[in-house]
Formats: structure tokens, C-alpha cells, sequence
């Protein structure tokens, strides 16, 4: 299944994660939310979350149906070809 949505916002130059506290701090200074309301797995402990390498922010987020990232052309150099790519989102 493939969703399409707006990216807002990319957090990669993440500080230590340390107890979970202050790490969910700093997520809402920087994407203006609670963890506890915006991240996906909240409930999970957060050891779940704690090795993640970034975090993104996405907006009007909408299922289409029939598709798969395989199916969708990338212009590179321009020339039209099939990428593939490895991603989990949770």
C-alpha cells in the first residue's frame, strides 16, 4: 500500500535519546507536538524508538490504493526510471 502526503518537516540531528524524557521534550520543540498525540507507536516503550535514525513530519496523508513505491517514476537526469527502496514506517 502506498500513502501520499506533504512533507513538512525532517529531524535528523537527533541528541542522545538518554531516558526518553527529554529526548520526547525536544521532539515537540521541534515538530510543535507532543510525541504522546503526533508519534506513531506512542504507546510502544521507548526503547521501541530509541536507535531510529531521524524522524518526519507528514501532513494530508492519504491511502492510494492499487499503488506500491514501485510503481511510482522517478526523472533522474532527465530519464524516466524505476527506483526501489527500502522503507519502514511505522
Amino acid at each position: 500500500m502506498l500513502a501520499v502526503g506533504k512533507l513538512t518537516a525532517v529531524w535528523v540531528d537527533l541528541p542522545d535519546a538518554g531516558d526518553g524524557e527529554f529526548f520526547k521534550g525536544d521532539f515537540g520543540g521541534f515538530f510543535g507536538a507532543p510525541w504522546e498525540q503526533v508519534m506513531v507507536g506512542a504507546e510502544k516503550p521507548f526503547d521501541y524508538h530509541r536507535y531510529w535514525d531521524g524522524y518526519f513530519a507528514v501532513t494530508a496523508l492519504e491511502d492510494s490504493p492499487g499503488l506500491t513505491l514501485a510503481d511510482l517514476p522517478v526523472s533522474v537526469s532527465g530519464h524516466t526510471k524505476q527506483l526501489y527502496y527500502n522503507i519502514i514506517v511505522g
